[in-house]
């Protein structure tokens, strides 16, 4: 039951901002940027009216995944702060200046120094792609045939093709819902 409360729990999220900032580590790896990207565009095409921003330094080799934003942070009144794939709070990519309220965390890492209102952290699950899909999945939150691209390669990526230890019955679950 913890599971789906915490899914709840970062839709209402969600839903209490009408500003929302998106970002994950530096360097980004698939996992980190589809993560990010399919959850931006699942919460504009959930609420089109929110001003959702998935930022931090583009990637050439990875442009076909999406295209990040570069929003005016002095323009944003105190949006929630949603942190994926990122355990540390000095690994955040394109935050500085933002001036947030509230962080909300989705990670598969080990927890270290980001302090959310809302955290999720799950060192079982295979990446932050899969974590994100089980909450689109059950919430409210659309998945697009882009956002279901995206979650999917970050999925298999991260993963290594479904070799790695952590690649889970549930993964091959989720994935197959994508």
């Amino acid at each position: 039951m913890m599971v789906k409360n915490i899914y709840k729990q970062i839709y209402k999220g969600i839903k209490s901002y009408d500003e929302i900032v998106i970002a994950r580590h530096i360097g980004p790896d698939p996992d980190a940027l589809c993560s990010q990207l399919g959850l931006r565009d699942s919460i504009r095409a959930t609420f089109p009216d929110k001003k959702v921003y998935a930022v931090g330094a583009s990637v050439a080799k990875f442009k076909s995944f999406g295209n990040l934003d570069h929003p005016n942070y002095e323009s944003l009144n105190n949006p929630l702060l949603i942190v994926l794939d990122v355990p540390n709070m000095h690994r955040i990519d394109g935050i500085d200046g933002l001036n947030y309220s509230n962080i909300l965390k989705i990670d598969h890492h080990p927890k270290e120094d980001i302090k959310g209102y809302i955290e999720w952290v799950d060192t079982d699950k295979s990446s932050t792609c899969q974590m994100v899909t089980e909450l689109l999945l059950n919430t409210k939150l659309k998945i697009t045939r882009k956002v279901a691209e995206n979650l999917f390669l970050g999925i298999v990526s991260d993963s290594e093709r479904f070799s790695l230890k952590n690649t889970s019955i549930s993964t091959f679950e989720t994935t197959k819902k994508l």
